[in-house]
């Protein structure tokens, strides 16, 4: 799909604004998270919104290659052989979360030493006939500082648990647009309620960013657990992009 020029303009002023306004006594880069459901453009928007914030250094960051390796989604579907939500990659719980948090934290600190280098992680969804398998470190690739931003999109990324009250109230209901294509039945409340409280792990990765943006997708997205993360302390303002 196309993405509309205006869509990237405004992601990227709001960025800049932000790097405007930031003291220059403060080492980190800015963290920004862009989320948008499947299909939403939300790569190559990230793409195209890195180029356009030239000169400014930035590094870029998928939540699809902190998925957990081959073997290990292999061990969790075994381990929960009943929930097809956690048989395979994509959902909550199926991600590194030590090892995203500790790339987030040296990206973090990237420049606070003049040699220092992260090198980030690729997923081959390739792999395994299409089940996908994290490449061999080797083949990472380096990022260096200084950087002045650092862009992560995922479709999950900013999301929390969810109280179980609204996940009982949900489940039953197909999502707005797709009832037609999105059998909610498929879908045992104690395995939705499993992977809700999968949640609470990621926390720790949306605590380290500064500013969220949200991708608008052409039709609802099937997500249980959707929420907008609220603002972090420091009057950093969320916003919409609309393909």
């Amino acid at each position: 799909m196309s993405t509309a020029p205006s869509s990237v303009s405004l992601i990227v002023e709001h960025i800049v604004g932000y790097l405007s306004k930031r003291d220059e006594s403060t080492p980190s880069p800015l963290f920004v998270a862009l989320q948008g459901p499947q299909g939403s453009g939300k790569t190559y928007l990230t793409e195209r919104v890195a180029a356009s914030l030239s000169p400014y250094r930035v590094a870029t960051l998928s939540i699809d290659d902190l998925y957990l390796p081959h073997s290990q989604l292999l061990e969790l579907a075994i381990s929960h052989p009943s929930n097809a939500l956690l048989h395979g990659r994509g959902q909550p719980g199926t991600h590194d979360v030590p090892l995203g948090l500790s790339i987030l934290h040296a990206l973090k600190n990237i420049n606070t030493s003049p040699s220092m280098s992260v090198r980030i992680p690729f997923f081959d969804k390739s792999l395994f006939g299409g089940e996908g398998d994290r490449v061999p470190e080797s083949q990472w690739k380096s990022v260096s500082g200084p950087l002045d931003v650092v862009l992560l999109e995922g479709w999950c990324v900013g999301f929390y648990p969810q109280p179980r009250a609204d996940v009982e109230r949900r489940i039953g209901v197909p999502p707005l647009g797709l009832q037609d294509t999105f059998d909610m039945s498929r879908y045992a409340l104690a395995h939705v309620l499993e992977v809700n409280a999968r949640l609470a792990e990621y926390a720790q990765w949306w605590a380290l960013f500064d500013v969220f943006v949200q991708v608008r997708a052409p039709a609802p997205s099937p997500c249980a657990w959707a929420r907008r993360v609220a603002d972090r302390a420091g009057g950093y303002t969320p916003i919409r992009a609309h393909l």
